[in-house]
């Protein structure tokens, strides 16, 4: 707990230095730390050019570790601005912030079956919360909580309420997400992360079979809710298109089994498919395909 008090209060000083800087020496600073992150973390950089190969199996590794390396200062610029963002006026959004096809989220909304906003780790998904106000509808984010770093857990749920987020733990939240689904709110879903094998559904992503959650695809099929994706365009720093897309179209005509493996591997093709519009924005840290190729 001392550590987590004392992190805490680095991660405080560190943002009221931030705030003084010009923006272009923030941004700066954050390209700063994903590179020497980059340098330093060589397991996690090691990952993200397994990643990118696997993904892009005609890529050189001096390829993949420059998008990787991209990556890195990408991700050091989004901590930078997950952190300014509680400080910046929400009479600013409209200039910095714009979103694309309003009018898909409107005309889902109507239905009134709540929204399931499809998001990944893309760009900067902390966003979401700047979104929130755009749809003038709550949003809902589940979040995967820190067991064992609760103090900072709770600080960062708390940045993120700041910009307009509701906040829930995504632990056994299944009655809750049916509660706000039918209160109509919209509900952010993270759909790129790894499953245990023992839960998800093996379906393909850049053409290897690996395990994908198939809570999404359970939910969509048995409430009728529709399932929009919501990514992120960097525009410059801290300032982002907020791109909503048409629902993704449910199968519910066949055996259960394998309507949910098709309409999960539709979450996984829109995913590949803005990948493979910005290799670097993507999370590539992260070991989605697991340690070993199944």
């Amino acid at each position: 707990m001392l550590i987590d008090l004392l992190l805490i209060l680095t991660i405080k000083v560190f943002q009221l230095s931030l705030r003084i800087l010009p923006e272009n020496y923030q941004q700066g600073t954050g390209a700063f730390f994903g590179r020497v992150a980059f340098k330093i973390l060589k397991k996690r950089r090691n990952v993200a050019i397994s990643n990118i190969l696997r993904a892009f199996k005609h890529y050189t590794e001096r390829e993949a570790s420059e998008i990787a390396l991209r990556s890195f200062e990408k991700l050091g610029i989004n901590f930078v601005e997950a952190l300014l963002l509680p400080y910046i006026p929400t009479k600013d959004y409209e200039k910095r912030f714009s979103i694309e096809h309003r009018d898909y989220m409107d005309r889902a909304l109507a239905l009134n079956k709540g929204v399931i906003a499809l998001v990944f780790h893309y760009a900067n998904w902390e966003i979401m919360g700047i979104a929130s106000s755009f749809f003038q509808n709550p949003v809902v984010v589940l979040a995967r909580p820190l067991k064992r770093h609760r103090l900072i857990d709770r600080f960062m749920n708390h940045m993120r309420a700041s910009t307009g987020l509701t906040v829930i733990p995504n632990v056994n939240t299944s009655r809750d997400v049916m509660r706000f689904l039918r209160e109509n709110k919209i509900i952010a879903i993270l759909g790129d992360q790894r499953e245990k094998r023992s839960k998800g559904v093996y379906v393909d992503f850049f053409g290897e079979s690996v395990p994908t959650n198939k809570g999404i695809t359970m939910i969509a099929m048995k409430t009728g809710t529709p399932v929009m994706p919501v990514y992120f365009i960097r525009k410059g720093f801290l300032r982002y298109v907020i791109r909503c897309n048409e629902p993704i179209e449910m199968e519910r005509k066949g055996k259960i089994e394998e309507l949910i493996r098709q309409n999960t591997r539709k979450i996984n093709a829109f995913l590949e498919s803005i990948i493979i519009e910005n290799p670097d924005e993507w999370f590539w840290v992260h070991r989605r395909w697991g340690r070993d190729k199944p």
